[in-house]
């Protein structure tokens, strides 16, 4: 009887410690979560003035909130969160259209290449002062013919 007792309150004991929300298991690896469009450097300098909505779409995906009562602005969303309980940092990329032409674009993206090996992607990281994921080059769209070429 002793021994059954030992061990169910062995088994509340670590049913409690891991039910709490402050205790964490050491060495447990947290996943940053991310969500949305990551737009980069290299897209945004594909658009061009003047680019069809399809043309755009090309270039960046299609929005993830699409605005059913204004079909002329277009925004790309993007949120990190570090960990589980880490801190939310939140990017937004928006591009306008005019007679269904790109008018203007404004945002946030991420700046440069992106580079292609783990040890560079931590460097970049560092240097960038930033918590992100970075884009490997598998990701970079195709060039965007220019709009009069295709006229």
């Amino acid at each position: 009887m002793k021994l059954a007792s030992r061990v169910f309150m062995a088994v509340v004991l670590v049913a409690s410690l891991t039910a709490c929300s402050s205790f964490r298991f050491p060495g447990v690896y947290k996943v940053g979560i991310q969500q949305g469009h990551i737009i980069t450097q290299e897209m945004v300098e594909q658009l061009k003035l003047g680019m069809s909505k399809r043309q755009v779409r090309f270039v960046l995906g299609n929005t993830l909130v699409p605005d059913t009562f204004n079909d002329d602005r277009w925004d790309y969303p993007y949120s990190v969160r570090r960990g589980s309980q880490g801190e939310i940092t939140q990017y937004r990329y928006t591009v306008y259209f005019g007679n269904d032409k790109l008018v203007k674009t404004e945002g946030d993206f991420l700046p440069g290449k992106a580079p292609l090996t783990e040890e560079k992607s931590e460097k970049y990281l560092d240097d960038m002062n930033r918590d992100v994921p970075v884009p490997t080059e598998d990701n970079t769209p195709p060039k965007v013919p220019d709009p009069e070429e295709l006229e």
